[in-house]
């Protein structure tokens, strides 16, 4: 934990009130209700211009299965997100398929987009631990589509797989696809195309296990209907770095669309970066130092370590630098891109402290490649909370998006949640900076549950899991101690006037028999 020093958010948000969100009002199971008026924040899945908020339990039993996971939407209401009707989402339900099996663990990954450009968000899901057959943890990935009656509620879901929909391959134990997974991050001054990426860190490549694989997904944004597929390993032509046992190719992805430069329009996977860490990769004798690729039209690669030039830090064994990644992005058809990555590296030593982390922030205003770094940051760099020590992780979790304060630009969130805070160990802590400050101490703000009123405590993992949109940033404590099952909450923004939120199992019309209520977000 150490030192608290500029960054602690103020005593105002510490104090405020904390709206545990009751009961909805009577409406039919798992139907949204209608809201009179709302400002957009977040996804929204029945069209109802109220934000909507879903939580992954990726523990939870269904129908007596344990471990087969499910999801809890939390439809918007007039006033604030996740504040209207609840619904629960898993295998096998209206809308979704497959069936829920043991330890599939279907909502440990979730992502949203609009799929078929009607106006209504859609539900990306990876299930990495899904069985094939005798193949363990082979992986899907499930689209569910949003309708006027919310997720499910109207036409028949998306699986996908390998060695359908012209993904390549076939499922095998252990391939993980959808363990990482990203939707097309660019806005702009034109609709952003309907595109996923996928990781499949599992993946053998010949004989070499677990070297990895990558793709992108494209979808017909008039039927929602896969339109095509684009698949690359680190064997691929024009990608850098050599195919090695362990590479873990794939980990973590991101996609957008340009750099502007090139034109914001995409044809098929034409015109998309494709962003892929491998945590994994060796570099000059340094085991699992860590690679990201950054992939124009799946081709062309530019590959960043930490021994790139101008990247702080040096390439050292067991870093795992690219082990996460954030993203978003600005296009102008007739201007350049605007580009924000950030690099987690969770397992970097800092001083004596090992697996302290660290993150790096890429940032370009004029489509240049390779991203040039803007910094670097750890809990020792100046001005910012807390102190680098081992077994933080710092830079495990990561979120850049949403409007914060003039001149600091958009957040960069980091949940840091093996935090010790006072003796609590693990209780975890969330450091948010802006991706525009000179300096990543300047303006930043550090939380803990102390600032929402809440009492850390061993084991509680504050800052697993972040979802941000416009007024707030939602915070997960999937192994809460306080309520036994999980938290959610929805904080608002530091310097901003809202009502700070609280999701829990068993309160608001939520399910009571949670596992890891919070585990993912979005």
């Amino acid at each position: 934990m150490g030192r608290d020093g500029l960054a602690v958010v103020t005593a105002a948000l510490a104090v405020a009130a904390v709206a545990v969100v009751a009961a909805p009002g009577a409406a039919v199971a798992g139907v949204p209700g209608r809201a009179a008026a709302c400002t957009p924040q977040g996804p929204d899945f029945n069209g109802d211009r109220c934000g909507d908020v879903v939580v992954g339990d990726p523990d939870a039993a269904v129908g007596g299965v344990p471990g087969a996971g499910r999801i809890t939407v939390l439809y918007g209401a007039e006033g604030d997100p996740g504040t209207g009707e609840r619904a629960v989402l898993a295998q096998g339900g209206p809308g979704v398929g497959e069936s829920p099996e043991s330890g599939d663990g279907f909502g440990a990954v979730i992502r949203t987009m609009d799929v078929d450009f009607d106006d209504r968000t859609d539900l990306v899901v990876g299930v990495p631990s899904e069985s094939a057959g005798d193949a363990d943890d082979a992986g899907i990935i499930q689209v569910i589509f949003g309708s006027a009656d919310g997720l499910g509620g109207g036409r028949a879901g998306i699986v996908l797989r390998q060695g359908t929909h012209g993904i390549p391959g076939g499922p095998e134990a252990g391939d993980r696809f959808g363990a990482g997974l990203a939707v097309n991050r660019t806005s702009g001054d034109f609709r952003p195309a309907p595109a996923l990426a996928f990781g499949v860190p599992g993946e053998d490549v010949g004989s070499v296990a677990d070297a990895g694989a990558a793709g992108v997904v494209t979808f017909d944004g008039d039927t929602g209907d896969v339109a095509t597929v684009a698949a690359l390993t680190q064997d691929s032509p024009g990608i850098g770095g050599g195919v090695e046992a362990g590479d873990g190719f794939g980990t973590a992805v991101e996609l957008f669309q340009g750099p502007g430069g090139f034109s914001c329009s995409v044809t098929g996977v034409e015109g998309y970066t494709l962003v892929v860490g491998a945590p994994g990769e060796d570099l000059s004798g340094d085991r699992d130092a860590g690679m990201v690729h950054l992939a124009r039209d799946l081709s062309s690669d530019t590959p960043l370590t930490q021994d790139s030039p101008g990247v702080d830090g040096a390439t050292e064994p067991g870093d795992q630098f690219g082990a996460r990644l954030a993203l978003d992005s600005f296009c102008e058809h007739d201007g350049p891109s605007h580009v924000r990555l950030a690099v987690g590296v969770p397992l970097e030593d800092i001083g004596s402290a090992g697996d302290a982390g660290m993150v790096h922030l890429f940032a370009t205003d004029d489509d240049e490649l390779p991203l040039p770094q803007r910094w670097s940051v750890t809990q020792d760099s100046a001005d910012v909370a807390g102190t680098a020590e081992t077994g933080d992780q710092f830079g495990s979790v990561l979120e850049l998006g949403g409007p914060w304060r003039d001149g600091l630009g958009e957040p960069l969130v980091v949940g840091v949640p093996r935090e010790d805070v006072g003796t609590a160990a693990d209780a975890g802590r969330v450091q948010i900076f802006g991706e525009a400050a000179s300096a990543p101490g300047n303006g930043d703000v550090s939380l803990t549950q102390e600032s929402i009123g809440q009492v850390p405590q061993a084991g509680d993992h504050f800052g697993a899991a972040l979802s941000s949109r416009y007024g707030q940033v939602l915070v997960a404590t999937p192994d809460d101690v306080t309520y036994g099952k999980g938290a959610v909450h929805g904080i608002p923004w530091p310097g901003t006037s809202g009502t700070p939120l609280l999701f829990v199992p068993g309160q608001g019309g939520i399910p009571a028999d949670a596992v890891r209520f919070g585990a993912a977000l979005a």
